[in-house]
């Protein structure tokens, strides 16, 4: 895909196939740092007392990722399903961090157990 360019890792002379963050990377390696920096920003695998970080950086990764994921999963033509589906999964992972970040006060798990918490009261509710 990307004109005889090969892949920034060191030892690898994979062509380039997605650029992510300026650097060049061929398949694998780009799966790899996606999914390395996907769990890295990922809240609901941190620890409550975390440093505050940049979002607006956070959501500009996330976006890129996930357009390159799209881009590589749809134009890329020497591809396996194996590396397809981890695409797929990188840009799901993608979506749903970025509806995290986007309001950051509120924790995934956290909305769920509220959701949870009012269905249940309104089921008890209509019992009594």
């Amino acid at each position: 895909m990307l004109d005889e360019k090969i892949c920034a890792v060191d030892f690898c002379e994979g062509a380039g196939v997605a650029t992510l963050a300026q650097q060049d990377f061929c398949l694998n390696h780009f799966i790899e740092l996606c999914y390395e920096s996907l769990q890295r920003i990922d809240p609901r695998g941190q620890q409550a007392g975390r440093l505050p970080v940049d979002l607006p950086a956070l959501r500009a990764f996330i976006e890129e990722c996930s357009r390159r994921a799209l881009d590589v999963a749809l134009h890329y033509e020497a591809i396996n399903n194996l590396q397809r589906g981890r695409l797929l999964d990188i840009l799901l992972w993608a979506g749903e961090l970025f509806l995290l970040l986007r309001a950051p006060s509120r924790g995934f798990a956290d909305s769920i157990l509220q959701e949870h918490d009012l269905v249940h009261t309104r089921l008890v509710a209509r019992h009594f």
